[in-house]
């Protein structure tokens, strides 16, 4: 796949962006792209954002603009405010977990605890095997770290490091083929009337996606039976420092040709949607620069699309 070039500075500034630049905050003037509601008030499915766990990403805070795309397709979208426990899980159809942190935690050093307990863990488990949809971000360093109980609990096994920005394309299959890549709703969907289902062939057109970027953030390898839709190619490295946004020369590379920046996995009667950035889900801007970043991006024209794909498929509306 192509990357963009990025040098040691240049991936050093894309991680301080990301997660400690005091400037960075939700774009406010940032208005969705889309304008045509899948669901109604009537069968809107709730998405639940977590912000329990010292969260970086939230729907209130840096992950506003996601928010607003949810809300333009019909979903009613609230925060979380307790630890995960089966009573607050069930009142919801769509969990959303981006960017935990450890309690409490003031800095980036190490070392690093979970984010959730082991009790949560086996609460959002047994959620989503009984017909729950989590949708779980965990990006750079130390992010994968902190939530490894719940990615390897799905069996998903993370890089702790920083990847370069990456463009994923169909054409040359970097963009996993899925329903979500290529979305046709269907006459099983669990919302949508039968009556609405039927699409011209314009219309799938429109919903086919034959480009995604990301910016940053980490990788991980897939449990066989998931699909990945974010594949990084040959020249993909993992920089992994002991302390992040510290590295030099020395700071160990490793490969990450076949590694997956998004998959998804149906388990049990539930749905799971890993991705291991989330800058390419919202749009953020730096104050002092007045740079915009994520969908707003040239060349992230689709990533919103792709969003929205996503979230239809975890509602089973596709």
């Amino acid at each position: 796949m192509r990357l963009f070039k990025v040098s040691f500075v240049g991936l050093f500034l894309i991680g301080v962006l990301a997660c400690s630049d005091s400037h960075q905050q939700a774009d406010p003037n940032f208005i969705p792209q889309n304008t045509n509601k899948t669901f109604s008030e009537t069968n809107s499915p709730v998405v639940l954002v977590d912000e329990a766990h010292n969260n970086f990403l939230t729907a209130n805070g840096r992950y506003r603009p996601f928010a607003q795309v949810l809300e333009s397709d019909g979903y009613t979208v609230k925060s979380n405010k307790s630890r995960f426990s089966l009573n607050n899980l069930n009142s919801a159809d769509i969990i959303v977990i981006a960017n935990a942190l450890d309690k409490s935690r003031r800095d980036w050093s190490p070392p690093y605890t979970e984010a959730l307990t082991n009790d949560e863990v086996s609460n959002v488990k047994k959620w989503v095997l009984d017909g729950g949809s989590l949708f779980l971000v965990a990006d750079h360093t130390p992010f994968p770290k902190v939530i490894e109980n719940l990615a390897s609990g799905f069996g998903f096994e993370f890089s702790n490091g920083h990847v370069g920005n990456a463009i994923f394309h169909a054409e040359n299959k970097t963009l996993g083929e899925h329903v979500i890549t290529f979305a046709r709703e269907t006459e099983q969907s669990l919302f949508i009337p039968a009556a609405l289902v039927e699409l011209t062939e314009s219309a799938v057109r429109s919903n086919r996606i034959k480009q995604v970027i990301t910016f940053g953030g980490s990788a991980f390898k897939t449990p066989p039976e998931a699909t990945s839709l974010l594949t990084l190619g040959e020249g993909a490295v993992s920089v992994i420092p002991e302390v992040p946004f510290q590295m030099n020369a020395d700071t160990p590379r490793v490969p990450m040709n076949g590694w997956s920046q998004g998959a998804v996995l149906e388990v049990g009667k539930g749905r799971v949607a890993v991705f291991a950035e989330g800058m390419m889900f919202s749009s953020q801007l730096d104050t002092k620069t007045g740079k915009k970043y994520g969908l707003a991006s040239k060349g992230a024209e689709q990533n919103e699309r792709f969003l929205l794909n996503i979230m239809r498929w975890l509602a089973g509306a596709i």
